[in-house]
């Protein structure tokens, strides 16, 4: 972080700080030029007061040698010194003198260096040596004539007058040099430190307006990411694209780049959580088989329509539609076949050619269609809602195409119109249709139904039947008819047993009211195991008594598929003592296409205890050779269906007779029911030999008065 901290202030500051390090580092050389130009000048200057400070020496040097002289004159002039005395003061004047001119050389040498203008070094040079001359000359002549040595000390006083004068003329222009040097470099010193102060400011600006546009980028960026930011958390529909900020990852490099890019990824996270929500909304509100919107989308889009409709003072329209048969389809063909065969219901619903729809999944084999509120009178008559149900059953007249195999599909339809009352809900119009749709399916396939009041105090009524039906279980208020089946062979008495409920209010109730009740519920498991049971204890009753009986019974396809049948049927043979041959379980051709190898094991597993197997209503469902083939059947039991045009329809005749060969085929026994004249009995038999059951010979009738017809027989 603190990495990432300074490259933001380089970023900031780092144009600034390098035009302040340029800038330094010209100051420091123009410091270091002014330095060294200073030192020279000083040097300069020091070395012309330090030449002015050795001529003035050396004129003063010179002035005492000219005193000497002038001493020795006199001295030697009133002898006040000895020979010897005056020829050491001349030799030590002439080395001095000598000396004096050595230093004369040098100091000119020097002097000569400085340009002083209109000044004649070898003149002055010329006249010392003649003072130099005319002193030796002077000192050498004294000791012996002091007169002759008077002329020589007035030519070197001359001489030495001259080499004055003209020192002087030396000095003053020495000291108008030394003048001239510390002007200029005052002058010098004035100048750099005005550079200093120019070029101070110059850089001073220069990186404040630097680090203005190194701020104002930074801003820029900051502003990028900043808009980008807003706008991913405004625009939550769509995310954007960020042209600006990806530019900027692509520009910069440090915290900004990193900065940019976490954005980036951040947009990038968005994203996939945006894919992620649509892919979990397609889950929430569609069906992956179908692709069409499921329930909790009807929900939803209900909703808003009922709304709409309340407000508007219009009316909307919904269907619920149930593909008759599908679990057929689905046990006979498999899941794959049953899956296309609802992916080509939705297609051809999508297809329909009503106006302003929304076809909906629901559950399994069923699906919905909404339509839209639309400006038609409150009261919509039968007409106006059956138009509805009768272009669905127009668009479902083709057959479907599944695997290249014609399908002929029909439909049961509930169509309810909404909003029926001011505070209807969704789920209420939903129940409505539902409860159409069920009374559509028991009237029959390819029916559709309008809902209407009286079907809710209907279904109302179903359900305090089923209630009442569990009581009756619970109670044993139920009982069983049996209906003699007529052998054409065994005296053996036999029948079909029949469970019967006579309420204690509503009276008798049909069996196909109250078995289709407890086929909705779990209540016809306990009733198969009721009626089981008390059959098998009628027989084991009527054993002990001597008299055998072979009753059959039918098992219910809920309870055959049940995973503890077996268990079921075993403890119920076991607790009533019945024997098994005596009893003939009837099973529909619908069981057969459940899990076939599972239901021939069970069968298998019975027959092994001696229990017979009859196929109920054989010809109305999908038996088929190979099954007879396989399946471990005794009988099989002709539909009244087909029995009662026999004599007057060649395709029942036809279709009877088959039925009769097939049998013959197997070595199986055919009971024919619904029975009804002589003359369909005349015609059975001219197929081979049955058993015959139906009204011609016995209705169903109390087990206890059932007994009552066979003691003539005994």
């Amino acid at each position: 972080m603190l990495r990432l901290r300074f490259s933001a202030l380089l970023l900031f500051l780092l144009p600034a700080i390098m035009v302040v390090l340029i800038l330094s580092g010209f100051n420091i050389l123009v410091l270091k030029q002014f330095s060294d130009t200073r030192s020279f000048e000083q040097k300069v200057v020091n070395e012309t007061v330090h030449d002015l400070h050795k001529t003035m020496q050396f004129i003063e040097v010179v002035g005492v040698q000219y005193q000497n002289l002038n001493a020795l004159l006199i001295a030697t002039d009133k002898n006040l010194l000895s020979q010897t005395q005056a020829y050491r003061m001349q030799s030590k004047m002439v080395d001095e003198l000598a000396h004096t001119e050595e230093e004369l050389v040098q100091l000119k040498t020097r002097l000569s260096k400085l340009q002083l203008a209109d000044f004649n070094f070898d003149l002055w040079q010329e006249s010392f040596t003649n003072f130099k001359n005319f002193s030796i000359m002077a000192s050498d002549i004294v000791v012996i004539d002091p007169n002759i040595a008077r002329n020589y000390i007035s030519s070197a006083q001359e001489e030495y007058f001259q080499f004055v004068n003209q020192s002087n003329s030396l000095s003053n222009r020495l000291s108008n040099y030394t003048d001239r040097a510390f002007s200029h470099s005052h002058q010098n010193f004035q100048t750099q430190v005005q550079n200093l102060y120019y070029w101070g400011a110059i850089g001073l600006i220069s990186a404040l307006l630097i680090a203005v546009l190194s701020a104002a980028r930074l801003s820029n960026y900051l502003r990028t990411v900043l808009m980008s930011l807003h706008s991913l958390a405004t625009n939550r529909d769509e995310i954007p694209p960020l042209h600006e900020l990806k530019a900027m990852s692509a520009r910069t490099k440090g915290e900004l780049h990193l900065l940019a890019k976490a954005v980036l990824k951040f947009k990038k996270t968005l994203e996939l959580n945006k894919q992620e929500e649509k892919q979990i909304l397609k889950q929430a509100f569609y069906d992956d088989l179908t692709k069409l919107p499921n329930m909790q989308m009807l929900n939803k889009e209900l909703q808003n329509r009922l709304k709409t409709a309340q407000m508007e003072h219009t009316k909307g329209i919904l269907i619920k539609l149930n593909i008759n048969g599908f679990t057929l389809f689905n046990n006979a063909l498999g899941y794959e076949f049953g899956d296309q065969l609802l992916r080509a219901v939705a297609k051809r619903l999508n297809e329909c050619q009503i106006q302003n729809k929304q076809v909906f999944r629901g559950s399994s084999d069923e699906f919905f269609i909404l339509l839209e509120p639309i400006g038609i009178h409150e009261a919509l008559s039968h007409n106006n809602l059956g138009w509805f149900g009768d272009t669905i059953q127009q668009l479902f007249s083709p057959p479907i195409m599944v695997h290249n195999e014609p399908i002929s599909v029909t439909l049961s339809q509930g169509i309810v119109d909404f909003p029926s009352r001011q505070y209807e809900t969704s789920k209420e119009i939903i129940r409505n249709a539902m409860i159409a749709m069920h009374h559509a399916k028991f009237l029959g396939n390819h029916r559709y139904v309008i809902y209407h009041k009286a079907l809710s105090h209907e279904v109302n009524e179903r359900f305090k039947l089923q209630k009442e039906l569990k009581s009756a279980l619970e109670k044993d208020e139920l009982t069983f008819f049996l209906q003699t089946q007529i052998h054409p062979t065994d005296t053996l008495p036999r029948a079909e047993a029949l469970i019967r409920w006579n309420h204690p209010k509503r009276g008798w109730i049909r069996p196909d009211i109250f078995i289709a009740l407890a086929e909705e519920s779990s209540l016809i498991i306990d009733l198969d195991k009721w009626m089981l049971t008390q059959v098998c204890r009628f027989i084991s009753e009527q054993a002990q008594q001597g008299l055998e009986v072979r009753i059959s019974i039918n098992i219910s396809g809920h309870h055959f598929a049940h995973p503890h049948f077996l268990t079921h049927v075993q403890q119920i043979f076991e607790q009533t003592g019945v024997n098994p041959k005596l009893v003939t379980l009837e099973l529909t051709e619908s069981v057969f296409l459940n899990d076939f190898s599972d239901i021939v094991k069970k069968m298998k597993h019975l027959r092994t205890l001696g229990a017979h197997f009859s196929i109920d209503d054989f010809g109305t469902g999908y038996s088929s050779l190979s099954y007879l083939k396989r399946l471990p059947v005794d009988e099989i039991k002709v539909d009244q269906t087909f029995v009662r045009r026999i004599t007057t329809d060649i395709e029942d005749w036809t279709l009877v007779k088959a039925v009769f060969e097939m049998a013959q085929t197997f070595h199986l026994d055919v009971v024919v029911e619904g029975v009804e004249t002589a003359e369909q009995e005349a015609v059975i038999q001219q197929f081979g030999p049955a058993i015959i059951q139906g009204y011609l010979h016995a209705r169903p009738i109390d087990h206890q008065a059932w007994l009552k017809t066979l003691k003539p027989q005994n």
